[in-house]
């Protein structure tokens, strides 16, 4: 049987000789490690790619029970209890330059410790909805008949009286708030209009309800 011998300048101890008989033995022993090791790097990219798709999967359901829970704290606000007696209540009128808006705050009774605020929130009417009306136009436009501006927040504080439980009317602070369209007139037209509240409102509503409770705030109160 012939041989095939290969030879260079590598050292002695380098030199080797094969038979052609043993060729394709060595080329097939190469082939089958060359398929193993596509094989396996075939598997190893599958797993690999596999986890990065199952990563992201549930991420994205991480984030989405994130947003779910965010969205259940904002809107799983329950009605205001109107029926227990605890509960205390406050009224703003927002007067602006546009219109007039209504808000309607409660709060539970303060447990007499000084370093506690008290937890104020918007009242909430029997759907959860806050308790806010505005109606139109702003309440400077009266400037001239100012004997007219009761009758036009009255609407406002009806929708108010509604709501606060007519237990607790008496014991309801009630604040109205002028703001942008009522600084730009004369004083004596602001004052016309705050002396036509502060007359007419306490004939009609039992809230709480004094003179220094209706003014035109600055633009820095307001913000």
């Amino acid at each position: 049987m012939g041989r095939i011998g290969i030879s260079c300048l590598f050292p002695a101890s380098w030199h080797f000789s094969m038979s052609p008989v043993g060729c394709p033995r060595i080329l097939n022993t190469n082939l089958r490690q060359i398929i193993v090791i596509s094989i396996l790097a075939a598997a190893v990219s599958l797993l690999y790619f596999s986890v990065v798709i199952i990563r992201n999967k549930y991420g994205r359901l991480s984030r989405d029970k994130k947003f779910q829970r965010y969205l259940a704290r904002v809107t799983d606000i329950e009605a205001t209890d109107t029926n227990n007696p605890n509960v205390n209540y406050g009224i703003v009128v927002d007067c602006g330059s546009s219109g007039s808006r209504i808000f309607v705050y409660c709060w539970p009774r303060h447990n007499g410790n000084p370093r506690d605020l008290l937890d104020i929130r918007q009242m909430r009417d029997k759907n959860r909805k806050p308790v806010v009306m505005k109606i139109k136009p702003g309440i400077s436009e009266f400037a001239t008949s100012p004997e007219k501006v009761s009758d036009y927040i009255s609407p406002l504080l009806n929708f108010a009286a509604e709501h606060v439980p007519r237990v607790k009317h008496k014991e309801t602070p009630l604040y109205i708030l002028c703001t942008a369209g009522m600084r730009i007139l004369p004083e004596s037209q602001q004052k016309a209009i705050l002396e036509d509240l502060l007359t007419d409102i306490p004939v009609h509503f039992d809230f709480l309800f004094s003179d220094s409770h209706a003014e035109v705030i600055s633009g820095k109160q307001e913000g």
